[in-house]
């Protein structure tokens, strides 16, 4: 993204039960909680991690948005039962300024 300057896109599939939300949320924090590459080290505060109000914000929609669409199945007793398109806005530093959900 940093070096090509266009837009990128993950895409997660697979099989019911194989892991696709954790994998989401995964990425979802892993974005929320990286460093800026031209400020290392900016991200820690006294050893804990320091997020934005909107990093925050993004993140906590995942257990809203679990608890509408979310149902127990002979297979998972939490699975979703929707898809879900969630589009991160970065600015020029790689700082996280929005999301579309």
């Amino acid at each position: 993204m940093l070096r090509s300057s266009k837009n990128q896109t993950i895409v997660v599939s697979g099989e019911s039960g194989a892991g696709k939300t954790v994998s989401a949320k995964y990425i979802m924090r892993y974005f929320a909680t990286r460093e800026a590459p031209d400020n290392p080290g900016a991200r820690f505060k006294k050893g804990a991690e320091a997020m934005s109000e909107t990093e925050e914000q993004i993140l906590a929609t995942n257990p809203i948005m679990e608890a509408f669409g979310n149902a127990k199945t002979t297979r998972n007793d939490n699975s979703s039962r929707f898809g879900k398109y969630i589009e991160i806005m970065f600015d020029d530093k790689t700082n996280i300024i929005g999301a579309k959900i």
